[in-house]
């Protein structure tokens, strides 16, 4: 049964099934507030209000904020990191560190 998506910026495909969806659903390519109709049907439903999609949703949201932790302590370690280096080479501080 093929399905037409229509994202939040007016974006409008179409695929093939929904094997496909889910696959958009768990790659992000698409958010709880895009919207879904089967071919030929007239009326538009947002992703997130049908019940099938909504765990989906939900556990790509929390892997993104999961995702985000990870990128910020990362960030925030080779900050320490070049700093540390850069007043090494400064020699305020010592190789002991």
């Amino acid at each position: 049964m093929r399905y037409q998506i229509r994202t939040e910026d007016g974006t409008e495909f179409e695929i093939p099934d929904g094997a496909h969806l889910l696959m958009l659903l768990r790659q992000r390519f698409l958010d709880a507030d895009d919207q879904i109709r089967r071919v030929g049907q007239s009326n538009w439903r947002r992703l997130g209000d049908i019940p099938e999609y909504q765990e989906i949703l939900r556990e790509a949201r929390s892997s993104r904020f999961g995702l985000k932790s990870v990128l910020v302590v990362a960030f925030l370690l080779a900050c320490i990191a070049m700093i540390l280096v850069i007043l090494y080479r400064l020699g305020t501080v010592s190789p002991a560190l």
